[in-house]
């Protein structure tokens, strides 16, 4: 009689097999999380060498020029849809390596583009996505152009200064309009408009200063909240701007990530656009908080949270080169004060790192 012995070569049973895939996946689960956060550290350090190289560009620029470039330049009659505000970005494009391209940016606006789609020059739209504009991170960052235009998700500060930040001689000449002693990035509007700024305008230092900051710069077609605008009329108080009630703009009952009423903008998606609603941003409201236009258009003025796909809170350039982490809850001050155009700035520390001359330099030691 023969004895039965078990087949040495036995595979598993159901239940066996069942548990080796069920640790396999509890150790997927594990891995993945740990997996993305890192790959976006490796995506926000790129951001932040991005962005020191721009620092380094714009220093390279006050060198050569002994001054640091407008916020916003009629240029040549050049036009982004409306409006004559080429950005800062291009003119520090020579500092960058890209002086071929600035070169034929240059070109390009010396012949007359008719205003409908003159979105970006042939030059700038040829060349394609420009990296060093780009944050790895951004929900956008494969760098395809929205309707032919390149984008950049690095904005200027116009500080603490929201009525009016456009790019507008009638709001110009108001009285409340001025946002000369709050920025470092002043529109130049017919010849100088008092738009020089150089380092010896940082009196509250440059180690305290924000020059940059960056965008989410979501697509239109899947925008929410931290990447978009609203039009929202509720921060003017009759005579200037408080910018509190933005934080009450209505979204859509639809959809939580929109704006009710959506404002005309291109946040984060138009490289060369100078205007602030799509170039620019303010110390107001925290960052990742609601930007709001008044008007709702392009060239509206308004309150405009810088925003981005880190964790916690956004990245931004010191006029000393350094780039310092800001977290979403950066002490704001009190966001229903009215805008000041000296002093102080009432929406504390984040205020008081916007503006270049506000006497604050006591708010950063406490």
């Amino acid at each position: 009689m023969k004895r039965v012995t078990k087949d040495k070569y036995a595979g598993f049973t159901l239940v066996e097999l069942l548990v080796v895939i069920a640790i396999i996946g509890v150790l997927v689960g594990l891995l993945l999380p740990a997996v993305q956060a890192a790959r976006e550290a490796a995506r926000r350090m790129q951001c932040s060498n991005h962005m020191k190289q721009l620092g380094l560009a714009l220093q390279n620029y006050h060198s050569t020029y002994d001054q640091f470039p407008a916020g916003a330049v009629d240029f040549h009659g050049y036009s982004f849809g409306a409006s004559r505000s080429v950005s800062a970005a291009i003119f520090i494009m020579p500092f960058m390596e890209m002086n071929s391209l600035y070169e034929a940016f240059v070109e390009d606006a010396k012949i007359a583009v008719p205003e409908s789609g003159a979105w970006e020059s042939p030059s700038l739209q040829a060349a394609g996505p420009q990296s060093s504009f780009l944050c790895p991170s951004a929900a956008n960052a494969d760098g395809t152009a929205v309707n032919g235009v390149s984008k950049c998700h690095y904005v200027f500060s116009t500080g603490d200064a929201m009525w009016h930040n456009a790019r507008n001689d009638s709001q110009e000449s108001s009285t409340y309009s001025r946002i000369d002693s709050r920025s470092m990035f002043v529109p130049q509007i017919d010849g100088e408009r008092n738009s020089k700024r150089r380092f010896r305008d940082l009196l509250d230092g440059t180690s305290n200063t924000i020059a940059m900051s960056e965008v989410a710069g979501t697509p239109r077609d899947v925008a929410f909240v931290k990447g978009d605008v609203a039009s929202f009329n509720g921060m003017y108080d009759g005579t200037t701007a408080l910018p509190g009630p933005c934080l009450t703009a209505p979204l859509d009952a639809n959809n939580p990530r929109l704006y009710q009423n959506g404002a005309d903008c291109w946040r984060g998606l138009i490289l060369g656009d100078g205007r602030t609603i799509n170039n620019r941003f303010t110390t107001t409201l925290p960052p990742n908080s609601y930007s709001c236009a008044y008007g709702g258009g392009n060239d509206s003025w308004g309150t405009y949270s810088p925003s981005s796909e880190h964790q916690g809170g956004v990245q931004t350039l010191m006029f000393d080169g350094a780039v310092r982490f800001i977290t979403d809850s950066i002490d704001s001050g009190d966001l229903n004060a009215r805008q000041v155009t000296s002093g102080e700035s009432p929406y504390g520390v984040w205020g008081a790192m916007g503006s270049p001359a506000g006497s604050e330099t006591k708010m950063f030691s406490n």
